[in-house]
């Protein structure tokens, strides 16, 4: 079960623990942590995430993003969740990001997920994902959460099973993915 850790990072403005990560959103101090995490996995992620610019792989634009995550984060817009090792804080495992949150009859939101390479295949990702959901049920009072996956990526769709979502159905063209648009497989988790 997650903890909400109230002794804060210089670099945090928010975050959790599980049994084995911390995961937190972060200030734009972590800047070069972000930017590292990125250029590291660029090739590895690119097949899987949103078409960007060279010059989103920079210190620079990490800094920007960084401080606009934070805005969103403060305005309850936005959850961006960098995932670590317990212990190790200066290496960035992953993130999980809740968005387009709906309030009032909605209750909703998405969310996204990458991960380093290396670190794939050790449980990471499903350990963070489900902690990390059932923390945005709880404290958000988030009824409906939503995921939307590559249909080609087989196991991100075994990972949002694991972590308790259903399939819903097809997006079609929901994303520009590696400098096309690609159709979507849609799933949720509900809150019980």
């Amino acid at each position: 079960m997650y903890e909400i850790e109230d002794k804060l990072r210089g670099n945090e403005l928010f975050a959790m623990e599980t049994d084995r990560l911390r995961l937190s959103v972060l200030k734009k101090s972590a800047y070069k942590q972000v930017t590292d995490y990125l250029v590291r996995n660029r090739e590895f992620h690119k097949k899987w995430s949103q078409t960007h610019a060279d010059s989103y792989f920079t210190e620079r634009v990490q800094k920007d993003y960084l401080k606009y995550d934070a805005g969103e984060y403060l305005q309850g817009r936005l959850v961006p969740l960098y995932i670590t090792r317990k212990g190790e804080p200066d290496k960035i495992l992953g993130r999980v990001t809740f968005f387009n949150f709906a309030f009032g009859g909605m209750m909703s939101c998405s969310v996204g997920y990458h991960l380093d390479e290396a670190e794939t295949g050790k449980g990471y990702m499903t350990e963070a994902l489900t902690e990390a959901c059932q923390m945005i049920m709880d404290v958000m009072k988030i009824h409906r959460i939503e995921a939307f996956i590559l249909p080609f990526n087989e196991k991100s769709q075994a990972l949002i099973k694991r972590c308790g979502f259903t399939y819903e159905g097809l997006r079609i063209s929901y994303m520009h993915i590696n400098g096309r648009w690609e159709d979507h497989e849609a799933f949720y988790l509900l809150a019980e």
